[in-house]
């Protein structure tokens, strides 16, 4: 069984297509001359590990290593988006060493296997073209520079910018958006410059022509990646607080760390798993158990902060299993782009064996206005294996958390009752354990 990737089609010269669990590209007569520059180049050899494993196959068709799972730049937090934007301009510098140069520069190409990230569109490299300017700046200002200058000098998360615009961030809007700062580096030549020029460009002029006619070198192309190199290195965003950045702390979640510690560690040695989503995962507790009996661990919050100091701690001290995601459960990343299903849902990019959501559910409920009956209906759909914890509406924290809703505001199946109602429809308990008024639940689907 085979279709296409509905997120491969932009590119003329080549096309995924996923046969039987394979990753294949099918080049075109243009896109296997690309190929053969590359392998000729001798960068899948210095690169190798952090270029897609490739082999060639019949045909016209490259066969790839598959990724374990895919992730969006507006699911990255600010390091792991300026780790790529670094990654991708040392491997443009690279290509230019070895007589190439990429097509785009757009993060969309860069997937991280787990904290480390990895180029996976190799139909992007092709020869260089003596006298062509680095047809890719005005791409990767948009969708690395821009996002990551935005959210270190005003404090603005990218995130929403990114997703609402997969072409990324216009000159004109990163301008208006860093008024004021126009002193500090990397604003007045890459985003107000820009903005000016964008105002004046004429749609009828062939500019990519006139830039090469102007005689471009590649080692002005190096220089200015370099520059750019510079500017991102120095781009800082680390808040001292937000609102669950302090959670572990808490006098509750200690007291309550090693009996949940215990149940789930009892849960994962049952068997080792491929995929397991630990949402809600905040400090990366968790993810860090399951890492141990897993293949790969995706340790989503809605919190930027804590995912970030998680990527930043993954990056010092490991482990590589662990794959850090900014995502809020409530206001999902949805199909986006072409006809919906370029860039994919959550759910539509891998079955996860194992799910954890511990200290979530009732944050969905009472501060994310769901009934309890689409959470559990959304958590069936999955038809996973789940580890949860039931927090009662007289809980302290359910408490806080409902502090300014009156009764009435809350959707009425919040309660034991219901809960298990549900459970009995879509779930087999296999075991629980109550303490303090809370549940821990071990269920599986029917």
């Amino acid at each position: 069984m085979s279709h296409f990737d509905p997120g491969s089609f932009r590119d003329p010269a080549s096309r995924v297509v996923l046969r039987n669990g394979a990753v294949e590209r099918l080049l075109t007569t243009q896109g296997r001359d690309d190929w053969e520059a590359l392998a000729a180049s001798g960068l899948l050899e210095a690169w190798k590990g952090r270029l897609v494993a490739t082999e060639l196959g019949e045909d016209l068709t490259l066969v790839h290593e598959r990724m374990p799972f895919w992730t969006y730049p507006y699911e990255w937090s600010f390091g792991m988006l300026k780790r790529a934007a670094l990654f991708h301009l040392e491997l443009n510098q690279a290509a230019l060493a070895s007589g190439l140069d990429l097509k785009d520069a757009t993060p969309y190409n860069i997937q991280f296997r787990g904290r480390e990230p990895i180029f996976v569109d190799l139909g992007s490299f092709r020869p260089y073209r003596p006298g062509e300017p680095w047809i890719g700046y005005g791409q990767f200002c948009r969708l690395f520079l821009y996002p990551l200058l935005i959210q270190a000098y005003s404090g603005i998360a990218f995130q929403p910018l990114l997703r609402g615009d997969l072409d990324g961030i216009d000159p004109e809007t990163a301008n208006a958006m860093l008024k004021g700062q126009k002193l500090r580096p990397g604003v007045a030549l890459d985003v107000t410059m820009q903005a000016r020029a964008q105002r004046r460009v004429d749609a009828e002029r062939d500019v990519r022509h006139e830039l090469s006619s102007a005689g471009f070198k590649p080692e002005m192309i190096a220089a200015n990646q370099k520059r750019l190199h510079g500017v991102i290195s120095r781009l800082e965003w680390k808040p001292e607080t937000s609102a669950w950045s302090g959670y572990a702390q808490c006098d509750h979640v200690a007291s309550q760390r090693q009996a949940k510690t215990e149940f789930v560690e009892s849960v994962l040695r049952d068997r080792p798993r491929s995929l397991v989503w630990d949402l809600g995962a905040n400090d990366g507790h968790f993810s860090r158990l399951a890492a141990s009996h897993a293949d790969l661990v995706l340790a989503a919050d809605a919190d930027q902060l804590v995912i970030d100091r998680l990527y930043r701690d993954l990056v010092e001290n490991g482990p590589d299993n662990i794959l850090p995601l900014v995502f809020d459960l409530s206001n999902p990343s949805p199909g986006l782009g072409w006809r919906g299903r370029e860039r994919q849902r959550l759910e539509d990019r891998g079955k996860p064996d194992l799910i954890l959501l511990l200290a979530v559910i009732h944050h969905l409920v009472v501060a994310g206005n769901l009934p309890l009956s689409e959470v559990m209906d959304w958590l069936a759909s999955l038809r996973s294996e789940i580890i949860f914890e039931w927090v009662p509406p007289n809980d302290p924290l359910a408490k806080r958390l409902a502090i300014n809703k009156r009764a009435n505001e809350i959707h009425g199946d919040y309660n034991e009752a219901s809960l298990r109602a549900l459970l009995a429809s879509n779930f087999a308990v296999q075991t629980e354990k109550a303490w303090e008024g809370r549940i821990l639940f071990h269920v599986l689907p029917r």
